[in-house]
């Protein structure tokens, strides 16, 4: 765990006692992180084995994954989309992690300890671990990677992490993060892009191509890159888990066509298949000769808009472009009857953050509310898109070429057009559709939004400054949520950081920056012989959090031979 326990627990013992019993996610030491039940439920004869069988050695595993990345290198790379956060399970090792009880806990890290105002944190590494070329992963590595990487002009990284000011070596193994105010939950910071060290001798040896060449501590290390073709990587020798990874290699291969993905697992071309489509879903829960690993947390999807590009600039229009929409028939759309939950805001409705309040707060299916909160922005004389009052109001979305989104968009355009809007859609591949939004080149967009960080990680990154937060995409602030973060960074007890959270909720409600559909259902199909996908551990043998947004912890996944495979059939049934 992360230390300095005796201070950090005396202050939040007494939320451990009155919340465990009736959320059972207490998230201990530090903060009560995000969580939500991971129970798939009506997965019939799909449903993996409860006992995986005993680990083996071997294997070249085949993945399927909806998308690729653009770059390889964290603070370069559009690391944000699941299929990119699951192969990086593979290439690198976060310094910290989340537990199935939703704590944060050292991983790659031995420990790391704040000082008494949260704004000084001591990390120390684990000895002897080294990067895929040799190099070995110490203190100056890991300034080197925050320095050059990611507090620098440009990075991706950069609004993340624009509260640490430096960060300095004490010896051999430990560094010290300094940051420019306290920040209680700043673990969550190195859970992700930030957190996963890279080796400086390759990138400086790669230079402005060592994106393509990614060199990490991770069990799996690359062999080529087939940019929209192939990943191949291979077993990491010099791992420092003992023991780990179980298989020889893996080969990851972007397939963005849903229907096509599904065919490659059912034709065993893929061995494993990640999909975040209901419809698919769907299929899957209702095929037989697979395993289907699945997990629902706050990710959901949504339409988001850019709060700089005129008519969206306006909240009158986008709360018509809200009040128009009706999230089931949207639901339905996407053949997630039965699959998604309704989703009102960041958090789902098992989650401990989740606000009743907001939910009754948030527009939807009202047509005659929509209409009329776009009429006064048409007759506006002063309307922020330069057109003449009365003259119609033009929306242009775009979103991804997957028939299931295709879809989607022409719903949202049939409900929008519905009220009075003029809808274009533009279509456009994954990696163009984050780079765009990235760059603000967008008006509105198809999006997932949501994650299961602590809420002060979540708002600061989404709504964080527009000039220094890259992941600010729908370049959106406001004052109350930077008077809440600022109650978020440091507030030690649930019910001050609830209230907080609630506040900024409502005021999205208010301000719509984005609208919502349903839960997303988060899913991994396997080939009976392979295992392991969803219960990992830490070093500790604690057990992780299992397969959020369908990121898959490689390192521990294993198959089964040809003579295992016929044993386990061969076995009466219940003897597995």
């Amino acid at each position: 765990m992360i230390e300095k326990q005796g201070m950090l627990t005396s202050r939040i013992d007494q939320l451990s006692t009155a919340f465990r019993a009736g959320l059972a996610c207490i998230a201990l030491p530090l903060l009560l992180a995000s969580c939500s039940p991971a129970g798939p439920g009506g997965l019939g004869d799909n449903e993996p084995p409860s006992d995986p069988g005993k680990p083996m050695h071997g294997g070249h595993l085949r993945v399927a994954l909806e998308g690729e990345t653009n770059n390889w290198l964290p603070g370069r790379g559009n690391h944000v989309a699941p299929a990119a956060l699951t192969v990086a399970m593979a290439l690198f090792d976060p310094l910290i992690r989340l537990d199935h009880e939703g704590r944060f806990q050292p991983y790659l890290a031995e420990s790391l300890v704040p000082n008494e105002s949260f704004d000084q944190w001591t990390l120390t590494l684990r000895p002897g671990v080294m990067f895929h070329d040799g190099t070995p992963l110490n203190a100056e590595a890991i300034k080197w990677n925050f320095d050059n990487l990611h507090k620098r002009q440009g990075s991706v990284t950069f609004g993340s992490i624009r509260d640490v000011e430096r960060v300095e070596v004490l010896d051999e193994l430990r560094v010290v993060y300094f940051l420019s105010k306290g920040i209680a939950p700043f673990p969550d910071m190195l859970t992700r892009a930030v957190g996963w060290p890279v080796s400086p001798t390759a990138v400086q040896r790669y230079g402005d191509e060592a994106g393509l060449y990614p060199v990490g501590t991770g069990p799996f290390q690359l062999v080529s890159w087939r940019r929209d073709d192939a990943l191949e990587l291979k077993r990491n020798e010099r791992y420092w888990r003992e023991g780990l990874p179980y298989l020889d290699a893996i080969t990851f291969r972007p397939l963005p066509d849903e229907d096509a993905r599904l065919a490659s697992l059912i034709s065993n071309d893929m061995d494993v298949i990640q999909t975040l489509r209901q419809h698919i879903v769907a299929r899957l829960r209702g095929m037989s000769g697979i395993h289907l690993y699945e997990q629902i947390g706050n990710s959901s999807g949504s339409a988001i808009f850019n709060a700089q590009r005129p008519p969206v600039d306006d909240a009158r229009v986008r709360q018509a472009l809200a009040w128009s929409l009706d999230p089931e028939v949207l639901i339905e759309v996407l053949g997630g009857r039965g699959i998604s939950p309704v989703q009102t805001q960041y958090f789902n409705e098992n989650n401990v953050w989740y606000s009743p309040r907001a939910a009754a707060a948030w527009p939807q299916r009202d047509q005659a509310k929509a209409r009329e909160l776009l009429q006064q922005y048409m007759n506006d004389p002063q309307r922020s898109d330069g057109k003449a009052a009365g003259e119609a109001v033009s929306i242009e979305l775009m979103c991804l070429p997957e028939q299931s989104l295709i879809d989607l968009a022409q719903m949202y355009q049939a409900l929008w057009g519905a009220v009075g809007f003029e809808v274009r859609l533009r279509q456009v591949e994954q990696a163009t559709q984050i780079q765009s939004a990235i760059s603000g080149d967008y008006m509105v967009t198809c999006w997932r939004s949501s994650n299961e960080q602590d809420p002060y990680i979540i708002f600061s990154n989404d709504f964080g400054p527009v000039e220094g937060q890259p992941l600010n995409y729908t370049n959106f602030t406001h004052p109350v949520i930077q008077q809440n973060l600022e109650i978020l960074q440091l507030a030690p007890d649930f019910e001050t950081r609830y209230a907080a959270v609630e506040q900024v909720l409502l005021l999205l409600a208010e301000q719509v920056p984005n609208t919502w559909t349903g839960s997303t259902p988060a899913a991994v199909a396997a080939n009976p012989r392979v295992r392991n996908i969803k219960d990992w551990t830490f070093p500790d043998g604690r057990m992780g959090d299992g397969m959020p947004v369908a990121q898959v912890s490689w390192a521990q996944v294993w198959m089964l031979d040809d003579a295992a495979l016929a044993v386990e059939r061969a076995a009466p049934e219940g003897d597995e």
